[in-house]
């Protein structure tokens, strides 16, 4: 009895174990969870052809999951109502099974939102919508979502959504060819004058760093009376813990594309918003080339938005923290599983001795028990009784 109570124990004890260390290794790994499904985007294609105004012309909005299957997606376009006029939606090819609000438009805005039918959707290029717009005069279009979701088909409705990638394209001038006039060409003229290669932006004036809180001036040079796309790329490779604070602090603003227009000098100046996020950013000015609806890359710079300097303290305590809680854990598993395992094996030990007294005594009793009776058996049997006299 005794023996199988100890195995019983031990039993319980290896199994209390395991399920401890099971525990920790599955809250080790959800903590360590928050990347996986970082590729998750809602992006609008460019038209395939050149755009000029009165012309027609078709973008896609689709989704890109690769490392999760998702069951629904929305969101909201935002378009320039002066420059563009929608004219058509098309649902075809959409992998969206049933759509919970159908496309609508209100004024400058495009909203949808759908559901996919188990197993839902993985993939780099799914199509949600195709829409026609038609071109009213020229300038540069600028085609961003609003808000947007992309749910995981994880029966939790998890919104996984990374991204949401807009998109840039320009629109030309309308020109009759009828009604140019044709040149003049001597036959014994061959040679035609070159046309002048167009100047490439150059940022010229810049700040080196600044702090998150304040905002930044960039100036620059490039072909006079020209339209010049500044692109912003963040570079930096950021720790847990400024990955972190970046995403407590909502109110901070991340650096994005902004168009701004040459003078006749071809200069062109830049303000930012203050409240940045922190980070090392490329700066890279392009050249808007109306004729071949191309952006020509110039001479960029590296701009660094940095931290106060509680903020870095306080990024050093996250990123410190965060090292430190595995290596804790797994010290703290260590010499718990050892020391659990030695308390239980006393409190084993104690109960087993406890009840070794137990059939001791039992044992004791009955040897007194048994002594007893031997006595009193021998005493009615003595010849030298009075009782065996008379």
């Amino acid at each position: 009895m005794s023996h199988d109570r100890y195995h019983y124990y031990k039993k319980k004890t290896m199994n209390t174990c395991i399920k401890i260390i099971l525990y920790s290794f599955l809250f080790f790994v959800l903590i360590h969870s928050t990347h996986v499904y970082a590729d998750s985007t809602l992006f609008i294609t460019k038209p395939t052809q050149m755009v000029s105004v009165g012309d027609t012309f078709t973008i896609d909005i689709k989704v890109k999951s690769t490392d999760k299957s998702i069951n629904a997606v929305s969101g909201t376009i935002l378009f320039p109502a002066d420059l563009i006029r929608m004219t058509s939606i098309s649902r075809d090819n959409s992998i969206l099974s049933i759509w919970t609000h159908d496309p609508s438009i209100q004024r400058n805005q495009l909203s949808f939102e759908g559901v996919i039918l188990n197993p839902g959707y993985q993939g780099a290029n799914g199509q949600i919508l195709t829409v026609t717009f038609e071109a009213k005069s020229s300038g540069v279009v600028t085609l961003n979502f609003k808000n947007g979701s992309i749910l995981a088909n994880d029966g939790l409705g998890t919104n996984i959504v990374a991204s949401l990638s807009p998109t840039n394209f320009t629109i030309l001038r309308a020109r009759d060819i009828s009604t140019i006039p044709k040149p003049i060409v001597m036959e014994t003229q061959k040679a035609t004058t070159p046309s002048r290669p167009l100047a490439l932006p150059v940022i010229t004036e810049y700040p080196l760093s600044i702090y998150s809180k304040d905002s930044f001036y960039l100036k620059g040079k490039g072909e006079p009376n020209a339209l010049t796309k500044l692109a912003f790329e963040e570079i930096s490779q950021k720790s847990f813990g400024e990955q972190f604070l970046d995403f407590v602090q909502s109110k901070k603003r991340r650096i994005t594309d902004v168009f701004v227009k040459n003078d006749k000098k071809g200069e062109f100046e830049y303000q930012s918003q203050s409240n940045l996020l922190a980070g090392a950013y490329n700066a890279t000015p392009f050249l808007v080339d109306d004729t071949t609806n191309t952006n020509k890359p110039g001479l960029g710079v590296q701009l660094l938005v940095k931290d106060n300097k509680i903020i870095k303290v306080l990024i050093v305590f996250i990123n410190i923290l965060i090292l430190l809680i595995p290596i804790v854990g797994l010290i703290v598993l260590i010499y718990f599983i050892p020391w659990y395992s030695s308390r239980r094996m006393r409190i084993l030990k104690r109960k087993m001795g406890l009840e070794e007294e137990k059939i001791e005594i039992t044992e004791h009793q009955l040897q007194r028990k048994d002594r007893m009776l031997s006595r009193e058996v021998s005493s009615t049997e003595d010849p030298l009784s009075p009782e065996k006299n008379l």
